[in-house]
């Protein structure tokens, strides 16, 4: 009797066990459907951290099943009032890896911050996934990021192409770039383009100020190239042999023989578009001038960030302008209503008595 005891006290308690995981697992599956981001303690545990209007709250997420049904069955979760919490943000460290041409790499510095906990105590947490972390405590109003990993800030419009050439400043690893200006300087960021995808534990940024841009205009143009296809004959033996079967009488047995197998494919052309088009930047970077090459949905970008750097073929030369380049200038300034037409007009009288 003894031995059956036993063994019913064995399958109670396995019974438990399999209630506690079960549960336990419902419990796992409820928290992750809620909009929750992931965060590690820095005693290795995992957790599953939401934000709602009044509240925080916290679920830890067990590295395996296999534990005794009172871990089990103690892994629940902790809600607190924001207050309590007294959630704040760690400074990040920003640990700085070389020096690639315009850009300076830094390592993409972890989310952290710090909270009360019941039970715990004061807790340190990481995030798993900075990006998500940054953007879900600065949408719960939690805390407040620069906008570039905390290394730059960025209070206007942002735009993202692509360089094409990038001399010796942009390499072909950093070609996607998104670029805005920060006060006198343009930034450009980017992260590093392995073979398939985006390095994710660094950024790149790059700074170049505005007035060391000499100018920038849109260059190249569409490119036509006509393609010709077909014109190309096949023989058909077994149409030739059969053609003697369908014409038995024919007076020419052998033309027709040679009508059934020869095939000849039409010639067809195609006429295919060529986007050769360009945005050059020319700067004068460490005492020697660098031609960047973008891709053509930067002339956007250049014309709302650097308007007064727009290629100006006087400017760029220093030479003065000739009585014709005048009169266009001053009837361009008449049109728009800067120059009234009877100070056009005498000016006008005047240059054309220099050529």
């Amino acid at each position: 009797m003894a031995l059956f005891g036993q063994k019913n006290e064995e399958i109670t308690a396995l019974s438990a066990l399999r209630t506690a995981k079960d549960a336990y697992c419902g419990r796992l599956h409820e928290a992750e459907s809620r909009n929750s981001i992931r965060l590690r303690s820095e005693d290795g545990r995992e957790w599953l951290f939401a934000a709602e209007e009044n509240a925080l709250w916290l679920f830890p997420v067990l590295p395996h099943l296999d534990l005794p049904e009172s871990e089990l069955n103690g892994a629940k979760e902790i809600s607190l009032p924001r207050e309590q919490a007294a959630l704040r943000k760690c400074e990040p460290e920003i640990e700085k890896i070389g020096v690639e041409g315009l850009f300076t790499v830094y390592r993409k510095p972890k989310v952290r911050f710090v909270m009360n906990v019941p039970g715990e105590g004061e807790m340190r947490f990481t995030g798993i996934n900075a990006d998500r972390t940054a953007e879900y405590l600065a949408k719960n109003g939690l805390a407040q990021f620069l906008a570039v990993y905390d290394i730059a800030d960025c209070t206007g419009p942002v735009f993202a192409f692509r360089c094409l050439a990038g001399d010796t400043l942009i390499s072909k690893e950093y070609s996607r770039v998104q670029v805005f200006r920060e006060g006198g300087e343009l930034v450009f960021t980017s992260r590093r383009q392995g073979a398939y995808r985006a390095s994710g534990d660094s950024i790149a940024i790059g700074r170049v100020p505005v007035k060391a841009v000499r100018f920038y205009r849109m260059g190249g143009g569409m490119r036509t190239e006509t393609r010709v296809t077909g014109g190309g004959v096949a023989v058909d033996r077994a149409a030739a042999y059969w053609s003697g079967w369908a014409h038995p009488f024919t007076l020419n047995p052998h033309g027709r023989a040679i009508e059934a197998a020869v095939q000849s494919e039409p010639i067809r052309t195609e006429e295919v578009q060529h986007d050769e088009r360009y945005v050059q930047l020319r700067v004068q970077w460490e005492n020697r001038r660098a031609d960047l090459q973008f891709s053509p949905d930067s002339l956007a970008a250049f014309d709302a960030l650097i308007p007064e750097k727009e290629f100006d073929e006087l400017a760029v030369s220093g030479r003065e302008p000739t009585p014709v380049e005048q009169l266009d200038l001053l009837a361009e300034l008449c049109e728009r209503g800067f120059v009234t037409r009877e100070e056009f007009e005498q000016a006008k009288v005047r240059l054309l008595g220099k050529i």
